[in-house]
């Protein structure tokens, strides 16, 4: 009996180890183009390289998942159009607040520096990327007699950290296009795998991220209060009431991460500034059928969805399921953008 046994377990042994030494054959001879005996069977084998998605710097990941997309809203004598659907959103990073005065000096910077690698000049930066300061005195003459807040805004160290404002649709889209080439450019030079690009969110991204990991979240910090039940502070910047800027403490835009950010590390997700999305803006149900990442893209449309709201709107702006829209050339004091980067 023992020999028997012996026997049997010889000849498991040697299956086995014939069976690894086909896949090393195979694995190395695949690799050169020639398939190796491999007895009629499919032997999986891996030739390509690791890869890795870092997480870029000041960037959150944010896990998939599904939520009601446009729920969770309190219309408070507002009657509006909404949509409300079953959304599912496949996992990415995004911008932990939006883009500040500093970061796009940077860009501006950085674009001037080699203006052909990023397929600009000049005059298209002055005419198009230039942030317009005269946006404040537009809006709100009333508060800005002249554009001087408007330029001391924009070249002010004092407002550094502030999200930048007066800036276009397709401004944003060119801060994050050449933001995707310069840091691929950079990990290519130190021998890594370039990543996914950069981009605006779609709006289901952002409702979805700003939801804070509950599917129907009244606001980033859950609510339906918009105050500390603690400290009784407003826990984000935006008119209270009619007149009332100043309520947050500030009475107009405030510096990123001023206030407390959502569950997924966020800031100003709502409040502050509002934020352009990728979609173009339709009150139409147009995504009745689309539940995994809809995203509404029309190359005619003028009218770009922002979400958030601002420091000039009141509570009802800011909730996650609200959307706005206003036209991507106008520029306004009261939006701003962040990126986002698809996570593989």
């Amino acid at each position: 009996m023992l020999l028997a046994s012996y026997k049997c377990f010889s000849s498991k042994l040697v299956k086995r180890t014939l069976t690894t030494l086909y896949v090393l054959i195979y694995m190395t001879m695949g690799s050169c183009g020639t398939i190796p005996d491999d007895e009629g069977e499919f032997i999986g084998h891996h030739t390509k390289e690791s890869w890795k998605n870092d997480i870029p710097l000041n960037m959150k990941l944010i896990p998939s998942g599904t939520f009601l997309m446009h729920g969770g809203v309190n219309e408070g004598g507002i009657g509006q159009t909404r949509i409300i659907q079953t959304t599912t959103v496949p996992s990415f990073y995004m911008d932990e607040a939006p883009v500040t005065n500093a970061q796009y000096r940077a860009f501006l910077d950085i674009v001037r520096a080699d203006l052909e690698s990023y397929g600009l000049n000049e005059s298209y930066i002055n005419e198009k990327l230039m942030p317009d300061v005269t946006v404040w005195q537009k809006v709100f003459p009333a508060m800005f007699i002249d554009d001087s807040y408007g330029q001391s805004y924009w070249q002010d160290p004092r407002f550094d950290d502030y999200p930048v404002v007066g800036i276009t649709w397709e401004a944003a889209e060119q801060y994050a296009r050449v933001r995707s080439i310069y840091r691929n450019n950079y990990l290519v030079s130190k021998g890594r795998k370039p990543g996914p690009d950069f981009r605006l969110p779609t709006a289901a991204e952002y409702e979805y991220a700003a939801k804070g990991g509950q599917p129907d979240a009244q606001y980033p910090w859950g609510g339906p209060s918009v105050r500390d039940p603690k400290t009784g502070k407003l826990l984000a910047n935006f008119q209270a009431t009619k007149g009332d800027y100043a309520a947050s403490g500030y009475a107009y835009t405030s510096p990123i991460k001023a206030f407390p950010p959502n569950a997924y590390g966020l800031y100003d997700m709502a409040g502050n500034v509002a934020e352009w999305c990728a979609d173009v803006y339709s009150p139409l149900p147009i995504h009745k059928n689309e539940v995994i990442s809809p995203f509404y893209k029309d190359e005619q449309g003028l009218f770009k969805v922002i979400k958030g709201g601002s420091w000039k709107d009141y509570a009802y702006a800011l909730q996650t399921g609200v959307s706005d829209c206003e036209h991507k050339d106008i520029p306004r004091c009261y939006i701003g953008f962040r990126c986002v980067m698809s996570a593989m």
